[in-house]
C-alpha cells in the first residue's frame, strides 16, 4: 500500500514513517513539504504522488497556542483536515485521522463512548472537532481515532520525564485520564486500513488513572530520585479550561476489529524498559 502520512517530522508522524515503511510504501510529509493550509498547493502536491491512503497526523497540539492564536489553531487543525479531506474523497481512498478524547469536553464522570455529544472546552479541541464534522460531510471513507496521551517514539512525555535533569516536577491540574502507547496504535490504524469498517473510534490502552498516578508510575519505573508536587494553579486554570475527565471506553473497536487491548502499566513498563 502506499500511504501518505502528514506531520511526517513529530513524533507520531516519524514513528509511523519509520514503522511502516518496512512493509508499504510511505511517502512522509512535514509543514515544509506540504502546506495543507494551502488547498491548491496540496492538490498540486499529493496529485504528484500515488496515494492508497493517507494518515493524517498534522496538526497543532499546542493547546496554550491554540488558545492565543484561534484563527492559526483553526487554518492547521480544521481547513488544513478539511484541504485533506477533499483530495481524499475526490480520490476515493480513505483517511485515517488522529483525534482526541477531549472533544468530549467534561460532561460526564464514567468512560464516554462514541455516540456521547461532544462539548469541547478549549480551542485545540473545538478545532479537532470541527476537523472531525468535515471529514463526516466530506468523506465515504474515513477512519476517525480518538486518542489521548500518546506515548513512545523519539521525543514523547515519558522519555522528557525519565531523561529530563528534574529536580522536582509540578502538577498543575489532576484530571481523569486515559494513555496510549503509540506501537498500539499504530497496529490499530492498519488493522483499520485493512477492512471497511469507517467511522469513529476511542482508542486507547486500557485501564484509567489520575496523572499524578501516571507520573508517579513513570517515577517508580524509571527509578528516578525525583519529588512530585501536585497544586491548584489559578492563573493557568484561568488561561485555558481543560476536562478533568476524558477517559474512554474502547468496546467499539474491540468488537469491530475483536482485539484486546494492553493494560496502560504494561505497555507504560515495556517502554521504559526499552529507552532506560
Amino acid at each position: 500500500m502506499n500511504i501518505l502520512i502528514t506531520g511526517a517530522k513529530g513524533n507520531i508522524g516519524t514513528y509511523l514513517c519509520s514503522a511502516l515503511s518496512e512493509t508499504h510504501v510511505i511517502y512522509g510529509l512535514d509543514k515544509n513539504e506540504l502546506n495543507i493550509m494551502d488547498k491548491l498547493t496540496t492538490e498540486k502536491t499529493l496529485n504528484e504522488l500515488k496515494i492508497d491512503a493517507v494518515i493524517h497526523t498534522a496538526a497543532l497540539t499546542n493547546k496554550y497556542t491554540c488558545e492565543y492564536n484561534e484563527t492559526l489553531a483553526y487554518c492547521i487543525n480544521t481547513i488544513g483536515t478539511l484541504n485533506i479531506a477533499q483530495y481524499c474523497n475526490s480520490l476515493n481512498i480513505p483517511l485515517v485521522y488522529l483525534s482526541t478524547t477531549e472533544v468530549y469536553g467534561d460532561t460526564k464522570s464514567l468512560p464516554y463512548i462514541e455516540s456521547d455529544k461532544c462539548m469541547p472546552l478549549n480551542v485545540y479541541s473545538k478545532s479537532k472537532l470541527s476537523a472531525e464534522e468535515l471529514i463526516q460531510t466530506i468523506c465515504t471513507k474515513y477512519f476517525i481515532l480518538r486518542s489521548s496521551n500518546i506515548f513512545g517514539g523519539n521525543d514523547c512525555f515519558v522519555r522528557n520525564i525519565i531523561n529530563g535533569k528534574h529536580t522536582a516536577i509540578y502538577l498543575f491540574s489532576n484530571p481523569s485520564i486515559c494513555i496510549t502507547y503509540i506501537e498500539d496504535l499504530t497496529a490499530v490504524l492498519m488493522k483499520l486500513l485493512a477492512t471497511d469498517k469507517y467511522g469513529i473510534y476511542n482508542y486507547t490502552n486500557e485501564g484509567y488513572l489520575s496523572k499524578s498516578a501516571l507520573i508517579n508510575t513513570i517515577i517508580e519505573l524509571g527509578n528516578l530520585n525525583v519529588p512530585l508536587n501536585v497544586t491548584s494553579d489559578k492563573l493557568l486554570s484561568s488561561l485555558i479550561k481543560e476536562s478533568n475527565y476524558t477517559c474512554v471506553n474502547n468496546s467499539h473497536i474491540k468488537q469491530c476489529l475483536n482485539i484486546e487491548i494492553p493494560f496502560w502499566k504494561d505497555r507504560l513498563k515495556d517502554y521504559i524498559n526499552k529507552i532506560h
